[in-house]
């Protein structure tokens, strides 16, 4: 796909001044125009683009459209057409949506749709399936919004909270034609009932178009980047990911003047928001390196960090602290501070030195090592236990500080996980073996027992207990498959390298598996990689009978067997761990056998 970029001067200058940015509301119409002359495209309508085909650039609207009765419109160029005539036939705009507000907001409900239900995996987790109920009678539009705001937004609170959203949208609707258009696009794929094919059409269509330098243009590209890394569109993701960065630097939205400017306390907080989920998708893309040409981490920022949830769903915004501030406060001792501030800071400790550790001169590899694995370790300790609960009270869960917490155990996977065994094609380099080990065949090596290196498994471990927390499962990020490949590569090669297979882990990568897949019914890359991961156990671990099995005893006494074994290595494991959030090298209970397990402990071998 031929995507419409800003100009290469721009992209290649994130340090240029931003002076000259338009208003953070959208307002400035001469920053408008200014965009608009610096998207530079191809003779080919917007249509034609989108759908990788070829245009004959016929004007007022091509044949392929005529034929198809589409809509034609092509992106504004300063190049091209330089007769003024057919120049003036152009048009940069999809046709007007029908007349009236966008959606209703007087029969707005504020409920979650009832799409999805929740339904209890073995040992206490947790997962999500959808059922094919037929869905209340709302506008089709305010459903798909309510459908973003109930499982997108929870892992990407970038927009403000839907009452103030609606709100702004109502008062300016054509700032948020764009945003809006991916909004529908993204709810549309958490429910069977709307079809999302004409959907994803008209935001690729306008993403590939002009757009104005505002705030909104930015959130637009980036959730619709997200959503294109979990449909595995990576040129697309990279694209529009390097387009918003772009906008956002131009718009100073790195500084914390800029929000500072807004009155409005609410969609300041927005703006601040959506330019820390630029930071947490940038790096999320550079540790799978799916492509990237602008980087975030390469931009200087100064920008306050967010409040807690609730804060910002209530409207009332407190005085946001700095980061400088953030910093002090932790060298005091101090650990109260919003699931956001805790996520941004594991996202640095993951962009300052896990990324870089596999890249640096081996001699100075052990010294980022013990660092980066100090860093994260203090973090574990830092968050207060509290939170570390992830579920209040009420039942209401912490999505933020869980991607935090996951993405604190997988960066211990990373650092011990050997470098060419990264990226997302698990079926290439499982082979390679785990750090320091054969680079061969691992049907070779299925005999061979290695010492384990346990805190990989106690990571593993830490990180499937978060699954025991009742919340839904496709609430949690597109890019979510990353970190669960590293997770299930650690019991892989704990049964097929380290001569630890056993039952339990056997398990556990069958109900991880699961999770993968019920979230790959929303996100293509999560189903990807469960196919990939069934596919490598299904060549590297044989089926077979627990070794604790024998005639005359069932499957859960067998299981129990092996549990008790294993608990039973706890003591003579137990000093090598100085870790406190580590207290149990192989955690087993919650994962006694019952009557909703498979008959097979091998059942993912089988498909």
């Amino acid at each position: 796909m031929v995507m419409s970029r800003d100009s290469d001067d721009r992209a290649g200058s994130l340090s240029r001044p931003t002076s000259t940015a338009s208003s953070p509301d959208g307002s400035d119409t001469k920053a408008a125009n200014r965009s608009k002359a610096n998207i530079r495209v191809s003779l080919a309508c917007v249509q034609c683009r989108s759908k990788h085909v070829k245009c004959d650039a016929t004007l007022p609207a091509c044949n392929r459209c005529q034929q198809e009765d589409k809509p034609c419109f092509y992106a504004k160029s300063r190049r091209g057409i330089r007769d003024p005539k057919k120049r003036s036939l152009i048009s940069d705009k999809p046709p007007a949506t029908t007349s009236g507000s966008f959606f209703s907001t007087s029969n707005y409900s504020s409920a979650a749709p009832s799409v999805q239900s929740l339904h209890d995996l073995p040992g206490g987790w947790s997962v999500n399936s959808q059922p094919h109920a037929s869905l209340s009678p709302k506008n089709e539009k305010e459903l798909l919004l309510d459908l973003f705001y109930s499982y997108f937004q929870p892992s990407y609170p970038c927009l403000p909270p839907r009452r103030f959203f609606f709100n702004h949208v109502e008062a300016n609707p054509d700032a948020y034609h764009f945003l809006l258009s991916v909004l529908n696009f993204c709810g549309s794929l958490y429910t069977t009932q709307v079809p999302s094919d004409e959907l994803r059409e008209t935001a690729y269509s306008a993403a590939c178009g002009s757009l104005p330098f505002t705030v909104q243009s930015v959130q637009g590209l980036l959730i619709l980047s997200i959503a294109a890394f979990g449909e595995m569109k990576f040129e697309h993701h990279a694209g529009w990911a390097n387009r918003a960065i772009t906008i956002a630097v131009e718009l100073g939205m790195n500084r914390k003047s800029f929000a500072d400017g807004i009155s409005d306390s609410v969609l300041a907080e927005s703006y601040r928001r959506t330019w820390w989920c630029l930071t947490f998708q940038d790096s999320a893309r550079t540790l799978c390196d799916v492509g990237s040409a602008l980087s975030v981490a390469d931009v200087d920022s100064d920008v306050d960090l967010p409040c807690e949830e609730w804060e910002y769903e209530s409207g009332i915004i407190p005085q946001p602290i700095s980061q400088s501030q953030y910093e002090t406060q932790v060298e005091l001792g101090h650990s109260e501070f919003s699931s956001m501030a805790y996520l941004i800071d594991i996202c640095k400790i993951q962009t300052d030195l896990v990324l870089p550790y596999h890249e640096v001169p081996e001699d100075k590899k052990s010294e980022i090592f013990e660092r980066a694995d100090a860093r994260i370790c203090d973090w574990l300790r830092r968050v207060p236990k509290w939170k570390m609960n992830l579920v209040d009270p009420d039942g209401v869960v912490d999505v933020i500080l869980y991607h935090g917490v996951a993405i604190a155990h997988v960066n211990r996977l990373r650092l011990r996980q050997s470098a060419p065994r990264c990226g997302l094609n698990i079926r290439e380099y499982f082979p390679l073996g785990p750090a320091k080990g054969p680079d061969r065949k691992g049907q070779t090596v299925k005999g061979f027992g290695w010492n384990s290196h346990p805190i990989d498994i106690q990571a593993a471990n830490s990180y499937c207990d978060l699954f025991r927390h009742p919340f839904p499962t496709r609430s949690l990020r597109a890019v979510f498959a990353t970190g669960m490949l590293r997770v299930v590569l650690a019991y892989l090669d704990a049964c097929v390298f380290l001569g630890l297979d056993s039952p339990v882990f056997r398990e556990r990568i069958n109900r991880l598996v699961q999770i993968l897949s019920v979230h790959g019914e929303t996100w293509p890359l999560s189903r990807k990689v469960a196919e990939d991961i069934k596919i490598v156990a299904k060549e590297y671990l044989t089926p077979r009978t627990s070794q604790s099995w024998r005639p005359g005893i069932s499957e859960p006494e067998a299981w129990a067997a092996v549990s008790s074994a294993l608990l039973s290595e706890t003591s003579n494991l137990a000093p090598s761990f100085n870790f406190e959030p580590y207290q149990q090298v192989y955690q087993v209970e919650g994962w006694a056998m019952n009557d909703t397990w498979p008959a097979s402990l091998t059942d993912i071998y089988h498909t």
